[in-house]
């Protein structure tokens, strides 16, 4: 077969993920579960035939490198998925990922220290393969005082969560073929959970290995699950640009 048959041959079972947890904060509160969580749902994606690059505690200068060698093995994949637990914020409509070695200083941008999710939103934005990001990333949010004792309180509200994806911002578009699931409601919080994983997470990598559940349906179980394990106090919430059906776990 010539070269560009065998690489479309390549990608078409190849399922790449990528999987963060970030709990160890230096100058934040730290969470405990984050780690915990990344590690399970890394189990459960390796379990399924995954191949996965798996991140613990990163700073932002590791976490910008994991994300990048990730996007150029997405770039070969059928499906992507990318998984983040730990501090995540909008600001200004735009969501942003939490490196555990930020730290606010007056006068500087507070954006610069943050993983912008637009930029992994943009790098996988192509219509020849399932995106499935998950987000359990809106866990009590620690930087609202700190943001203002800045002066960078602007666009900034405490606790309210993360954004809807339709604000993601101009640099990306919600593709066809993307599916975008938070552990809560838009501009709600997160529970770290008081086991040694979050509600979410915990649900999540107990139905993942399901087989020839599809994906959304996967979701509504999990939903279904925290919403019970919080007493209603968290609701899991997704958006779907998906064209078809998708199967994580094979039938």
């Amino acid at each position: 077969a010539p070269p560009a048959a065998r690489a479309q041959a390549a990608a078409t079972g190849r399922r790449v993920a990528l999987v963060i947890g970030n709990g160890a904060y230096a100058h934040v509160r730290a969470l405990p579960n984050p780690p915990n969580d990344a590690r399970a749902i890394a189990k459960s994606l390796r379990d399924i035939g995954f191949t996965v690059s798996e991140g613990l505690d990163l700073g932002r200068d590791a976490m910008q490198t994991t994300i990048h060698d990730f996007l150029r093995e997405a770039a070969r994949s059928q499906i992507a998925v990318v998984y983040y637990a730990g501090h995540g914020v909008q600001v200004d409509g735009r969501n942003y990922l939490v490196p555990v070695d930020i730290q606010f200083q007056a006068g500087s941008r507070m954006t610069d220290a943050m993983v912008d999710m637009d930029t992994i939103m943009a790098g996988l934005d192509d219509q020849i393969r399932t995106n499935i990001l998950i987000l359990d990333a809106c866990r009590n949010n620690p930087m609202a005082p700190q943001v203002a004792s800045t002066g960078a309180s602007r666009g900034i509200e405490g606790g309210s969560g993360l954004a809807a994806p339709a604000s993601l911002g101009s640099g990306s578009t919600l593709g066809a073929g993307t599916l975008i699931a938070f552990a809560t409601a838009p501009g709600q919080v997160a529970l770290d959970g008081e086991g040694a994983n979050s509600p979410f997470s915990a649900a999540l990598s107990r139905h993942l290995g399901t087989p020839g559940l599809e994906v959304q349906q996967m979701l509504t179980r999990v939903r279904a699950e925290v919403v019970a394990a919080t007493k209603g106090k968290q609701v899991p919430w997704s958006n779907s640009s998906l064209l078809g059906e998708v199967y994580l776990a094979e039938k």
